[in-house]
């Protein structure tokens, strides 16, 4: 049985684990502070995933889904309040948000981290293979999305001001 316990797995759930910590505490922050921080935290979260090699499934791959409806909205809504009037961006020719997009990435990564944290082997394995494969087709994209939304307000002075304020 592979483990789920490598150098670059271990990296990502560190990553993992202080990006749905910083959005669960999204309400306690300031504006300049969360793009800054979200605009770096995605970029390492990108690349953490991107070096992970996908285990081989050791299940059915039905891993328990820990995030709920309410959690996913409750992230939602304190990342749509702080972003304010900046939470809307297009991407091309489709309209988004970052709420939604970070939310996105917040539900399928919490689950990871939950399942990984119980210590069985199996379902770590499995939500780990889970969460890559929607990485690849989902929310990768989403994430540099956000990226290149929050890296025009920090730097091309559509928010007020970001770029350099370390508040």
């Amino acid at each position: 049985m592979e483990t789920v316990y490598t150098k670059n797995i271990v990296e990502f759930v560190t990553v993992a684990v202080e990006y749905c910590a910083y959005l669960e505490h999204a309400d306690e922050k300031k504006y300049p502070e969360f793009i800054s921080v979200m605009q770096k935290l995605l970029s390492l979260l990108y690349l953490k995933a991107s070096i992970v090699e996908k285990p081989v499934l050791l299940g059915d791959n039905d891993v328990p889904q820990c995030v709920t409806e309410t959690d996913y909205h409750n992230i939602q809504n304190k990342i749509s309040e702080l972003m304010g009037q900046y939470d809307d961006y297009f991407d091309g020719d489709e309209a988004s948000s970052v709420s939604e997009n970070l939310s996105d990435i917040y539900q399928d990564v919490k689950d990871f981290i939950m399942n990984y944290k119980n210590g069985n082997q199996a379902i770590s394995s499995d939500s780990l293979s889970a969460c890559l494969d929607n990485f690849e087709s989902y929310w990768g994209i989403k994430l540099l999305n956000c990226v290149k939304a929050l890296h025009n307000l920090n730097y091309n002075g559509d928010g007020d001001g970001v770029q350099g304020d370390d508040n």
